[in-house]
């Protein structure tokens, strides 16, 4: 079979490669997943877009017109795509673009993740936008911009200090998740998702008021089903009925175990019917 090209886009003009993230000074980053000659959660990233960069009307109409046709030359590859959009400054100058690779037939998410309890302490500035507004709002070091919050950065430094405790240790085979706390000991996010917490009936995610990234397939499943938002700590997780992980490349992926290598507490926790009926949700809706 043809392996099928990567798709790359910038605001510069189509190109055959895109420079590192490390060139640029400043930035905000959107992950897509593309299906069936389209990108499902498009209006939900320009949206989190929109707000996070005070983009105008003209930028945003930009970014749909190159989201649409990537999702559109996609439109071949049997099990869709993972879309990086990335805007910010490079040498001086605002900057975007987009690549677009294949999504594999079978995928280490498909069996479920293993999170794993991080040390790195999450701080809320690793989710504020550097293209703040005037607003502000109190956050637990400082202020933030009211429409800042909540945003994906494309510097990432801190998940990768996270990122790097989890090479340390040996994770029985399954995908290696890490959980982030708060300075308080919250439980916030995951690295690469938000936390979906099943307990006594209700769904539940952490509280992102404050800190974290408010991930769109969190505010979809939201729009979807009751999700409640409470601040959690690592007992509720640990006492969780079913836990699961969500983001808008994987959709919901079940948590198989969780472990906390400081303290010395694990648990294997069993797929359950709530979260089998999210994935099917997803499934029905989305992809």
């Amino acid at each position: 079979m043809t392996q099928s090209a990567p798709q790359f886009y910038s605001s510069s003009g189509s190109q055959q490669s895109l420079p590192d993230d490390g060139e640029f000074s400043s930035g905000l980053l959107e992950t897509m997943r593309a299906v069936n000659g389209a990108i499902p959660l498009l209006f939900l990233h320009l949206a989190r877009f929109a707000r996070c960069a005070h983009a105008d009307s003209f930028l945003l109409s930009q970014v749909q017109a190159a989201a649409e046709s990537i999702g559109r030359n996609t439109a071949c590859w049997r099990y869709g795509g993972r879309v990086r959009f990335r805007y910010g400054f490079r040498q001086g100058e605002a900057y975007w673009d987009f690549a677009a690779v294949p999504l594999e037939s079978e995928s280490p998410w498909d069996l479920g993740v293993n999170l794993i309890c991080c040390e790195t302490v999450l701080e809320p500035e690793a989710a504020i936008s550097p293209f703040a507004s005037s607003l502000a709002t109190e956050t637990r070091s400082g202020c933030a911009p009211v429409s800042a919050a909540g945003c994906k950065l494309l510097q990432r430094s801190l998940y990768e200090r996270a990122a790097a405790e989890l090479s340390q240790g040996s994770h029985a085979g399954t995908l290696a998740e890490g959980l982030l706390f708060d300075s308080q000991g919250y439980v916030i996010e995951a690295l690469r998702c938000n936390l979906l917490l099943r307990k006594g009936g209700r769904w539940l995610t952490p509280d992102l008021s404050r800190c974290g990234v408010r991930g769109v397939m969190l505010e979809w499943l939201a729009g979807h089903a009751e999700i409640g938002e409470h601040h959690l700590n690592l007992d509720d997780v640990l006492n969780a009925d079913e836990l699961a992980v969500c983001n808008g490349v994987r959709g919901v992926v079940p948590v198989v175990g969780i472990q906390c290598p400081a303290i010395e507490r694990s648990r294997p926790m069993p797929a359950g019917p709530a979260t089998s009926a999210l994935q099917q949700l997803v499934a029905e809706k989305l992809w």
